[in-house]
């Protein structure tokens, strides 16, 4: 069964009423979400966040959990929303849901946003980190490379053979899969262990009326390495994802980013991760790429991935950019100056 808002709000009546939600209305919030759909609590300023997929595959109990857990800590950082309350699996919620603060802001569209979100990112990473045996159920990648480059060599075994990349633009992603291996086998530098937000692309933030940035997207934590999350919000593939966010910026504009972030750390993570940062970014710029591959194909078939479940805009819009990154020209671009 297909659930509107409306339909939501009458399955959920009781669930909301016991949260304190008596009466609550239901709005759909539309967006660019691969993986989940938000809906307004009309006039509470709480959202219920409602997965639909898992781009990893996990299955929806451990979904939930990694990511109420993950809210929860990252709450004392102040960049993220508050979590209220978790809602189990049902008929209506088939992957559960989550009950989170409702971030009144706008996308970022300017230098001064780029580095608000540095300040943000900075503020997460900063957290203290449970010891090992504490930090289930968010995953714990001591050799932040090695998972890395496993997932992208599957995705790439799996989705570049028909992603429609041309033979010149596939050599050269078969030898950055080549060097992306080797280098996650031989080149395991000194662990940085703090909370990773896995997916920090504009379009994740919201910047409030005093220009403080909100990362708003807690769905793939890992206990990792920040620079993931560094490289994430700045190469062009990913930074163009968002179709309203519309952040452009220079070299000049990425070193100040870079450095805002350093200057917000602890001094030794800064210090261990400056060294790895432009390394990462090129690894991270494979993994992008490589999901770009899989969502082209995925969308274009019936299923939690369909491109019909963004609305005609969204997904025109992720065409043309994931066509744009996966072109010849785009990746020769992208491999000479590793975005």
């Amino acid at each position: 069964m297909t659930f509107t808002a409306s339909t939501l709000t009458s399955a959920l009546a009781a669930d909301l009423a016991a949260l304190g939600f008596r009466d609550a209305l239901l709005e759909h919030m539309p967006g660019t979400g691969v993986s989940h759909n938000h809906y307004r609590i009309i006039g509470s300023g709480w959202v219920l966040r409602a997965p639909h997929l898992s781009q990893s595959g996990m299955d929806a109990a451990a979904q939930l959990a990694i990511q109420s857990t993950a809210f929860e800590r990252a709450a004392p950082s102040l960049a993220t929303p508050k979590l209220r309350a978790v809602l189990p699996v049902s008929e209506a919620l088939p992957r559960g849901g989550l009950i989170v603060e409702e971030i009144a802001g706008r996308l970022p569209n300017s230098t001064a946003d780029l580095l608000a979100m540095a300040r943000a990112l900075a503020a997460i990473h900063s957290l203290p980190v449970p010891i090992p045996a504490d930090r289930a159920p968010i995953p714990y990648h001591p050799r932040p490379l090695a998972p890395l480059a496993a997932g992208v060599k599957a995705t790439l075994e799996a989705y570049l053979p028909s992603s429609g990349v041309s033979a010149r633009a596939k050599s050269i992603v078969k030898k950055r899969l080549t060097w992306l291996v080797d280098t996650a086998r031989h080149n395991q530098f000194e662990a940085i262990n703090c909370l990773t937000i896995s997916d920090a692309h504009p379009g994740n933030f919201r910047i409030q009326a005093d220009g403080q940035a909100i990362f708003v997207d807690l769905e793939k934590p890992v206990y990792s390495c920040p620079t993931i999350d560094l490289a994430h919000a700045v190469i062009r593939v990913s930074s163009g994802w968002d179709p309203a966010a519309g952040l452009k910026f220079s070299a000049k504009d990425r070193a100040a980013f870079i450095e805002t972030w350093l200057d917000a750390v602890p001094p030794e993570m800064a210090t261990l991760a400056e060294p790895v940062i432009t390394l990462v970014r090129q690894a991270v710029w494979l993994r992008t790429i490589s999901f770009f591959m899989k969502w082209r194909t995925e969308s274009a078939m019936q299923g939690p991935w369909s491109a019909a479940r963004l609305g005609p805009s969204a997904a025109a819009h992720f065409r043309a950019h994931i066509d744009a990154s996966l072109s010849e020209e785009g990746i020769i671009s992208a491999a000479e100056d590793w975005s």
